[in-house]
């Protein structure tokens, strides 16, 4: 197998981060703390702004990682929680949202480098998975037991919404807006859309029972759905029918992009990595050499940047370029 996969100081894995930060006081906001990128459990990366010089990762504890060239250093920032952070999104080079476990929800105004706690009370103490920036000041959040909330102020104030009907509880992994569609994924072949900007949804049909963890939409306009077991479905119809794509493996998919030249990446468990250049009909996978698992990916300055459980890393993207 080819060993494409080059790593920036990564050399460990989750079980060093917890030994790392059990020695570490508990964040406050605007800390810089002294936290390896290859010794912190990390859950999600956003490239702040458009196109962006900054990434900002999150992950346990409530830390944010903070990188300004593309990936090979990072600092770490306390924020004001000291629960996983599970994922983050970024308006514009200064506006942001982080949220986690415990229904834990913080804001930056000033491109990650502070945050502030916003307390979420209707979430009960149940785990926030994702957030999705839809412009405008716009953000959903959402997560556990079909927990979805959506602020128009920034995130300074938040509402909860009725997904598909009060019985809903499903978990939801993702929110992406497709044109004027918001669409939602999660557990157990949760799918569905609403055309209000969130205020209510309606259940589509499903081409698969297990967990969806994410959708993206590939450069042809076809929609994709990744989960649970390698599974990779595609439409080329707006959701009305769907077409399984055959990985070869039972890997899960936690996190995927678009590139900027239109090859689609997916990262996944025990260091999955499979790459499209065929808006999905098709992937050739890897697998990175550590073994540890991936939870998102994301381009910067014509590198890749991946997140998960040996923290953050490089994907040598010139080489993965030539599959």
């Amino acid at each position: 197998m080819k060993n494409w996969i080059r790593w920036a100081c990564l050399v460990a894995g989750a079980g060093l981060a917890f030994a790392a930060l059990a020695e570490t006081a508990v964040p406050r906001k605007g800390t810089v703390v002294d936290i390896k990128p290859n010794r912190i459990l990390l859950m999600d990366v956003a490239r702040v702004g458009n196109p962006g010089t900054r990434l900002v990762a999150v992950g346990e504890r409530g830390f944010a990682m903070l990188s300004d060239d593309a990936g090979k250093s990072w600092r770490a920032v306390g924020t004001p929680v000291s629960r996983t952070l599970t994922g983050v999104a970024f308006e514009n080079d200064k506006l942001g949202v982080a949220v986690g476990h415990g229904g834990t929800l913080v804001r930056t105004e000033d491109g990650g480098g502070t945050w502030t706690e916003v307390p979420l009370e209707e979430a009960m103490g149940e785990s926030l998975l994702g957030v999705t920036s839809l412009g405008s000041g716009k953000f959903a959040a959402y997560g556990a037991f079909g927990f979805y909330f959506d602020s128009s102020d920034g995130g300074k104030t938040w509402t909860r919404r009725t997904v598909i009907s009060e019985e809903f509880e499903a978990h939801i992994s993702q929110v992406v807006p497709v044109g004027g569609t918001l669409w939602l994924a999660g557990e157990s072949g949760a799918l569905a859309k609403s055309e209000d900007g969130g205020a209510t949804f309606v259940a589509v049909p499903s081409p698969y029972t297990g967990s969806f963890f994410g959708m993206l939409v590939a450069p042809d306009g076809a929609l994709v759905l990744y989960g649970m077991r390698g599974s990779v479905y595609r439409s080329v119809d707006g959701g009305a029918s769907w077409t399984k794509t055959e990985i070869g493996t039972t890997a899960s998919f936690n996190g995927g992009r678009v590139l900027s030249d239109g090859r689609i990446v997916l990262v996944g468990n025990a260091g999955l990595v499979a790459t499209s250049t065929n808006s999905a009909k098709s992937f050739d996978v890897e697998w990175a050499p550590q073994g540890k698992g991936f939870s998102a990916v994301v381009d910067a300055q014509g590198g890749l940047v991946v997140v998960g459980e040996a923290g953050a890393g490089l994907l040598d993207a010139a080489a993965l370029a030539k599959k």
